[in-house]
């Protein structure tokens, strides 16, 4: 039987992976390449969605992860706050089964380029990143750095 990779990097305890990788070591460090990464994380998540039994902390988390959202952001889309969130995704409160099944839609939506909901998801992550990257502009005013009016 030919040797699989543990995958941990998606954030998921159970990932292995026969194929599809290539792992090198140079200078006594490891570097990994994946093919197809978008691919791959696209599988993992149908594979996640697929399953029988409630979402894991950790499961939520990577599905969170792939809708490129922060934790206030998919709180506000889902009227809780990010603190919830991070409980959920901690495992310190039990994730609700209606959240549950709106994060395995929302994952399956994703999946649909066409999707309204895939393109409103892509808009959020958009608007995130641009309010995250916009310029900071600061001045100086009495030996002390402030952000310039």
């Amino acid at each position: 039987m030919s040797k699989s990779y543990h995958y941990t990097e998606c954030g998921l305890p159970n990932v292995h992976l026969k194929n599809g990788y290539t792992l090198e070591i140079i200078d006594g460090e490891e570097y990994l390449s994946i093919d197809d990464m978008n691919g791959l994380h696209n599988a993992i998540g149908s594979q996640v969605v697929d399953k029988n039994q409630g979402l894991t902390g950790d499961e939520f988390k990577f599905l969170r992860l792939q809708f490129n959202q922060s934790r206030r952001v998919l709180g506000e889309l889902l009227g809780i706050d990010q603190q919830t969130v991070g409980r959920w995704e901690k495992e310190e409160t039990a994730i609700p089964k209606t959240v549950d099944a709106t994060m395995r839609q929302l994952f399956l939506e994703l999946l649909n380029e066409d999707s309204n909901l895939s393109y409103l998801l892509e808009k959020l992550a958009d608007r995130e990143a641009k309010t995250l990257m916009s310029e900071i502009i600061l001045e100086e005013k009495d030996h002390q750095w402030l952000k310039a009016v």
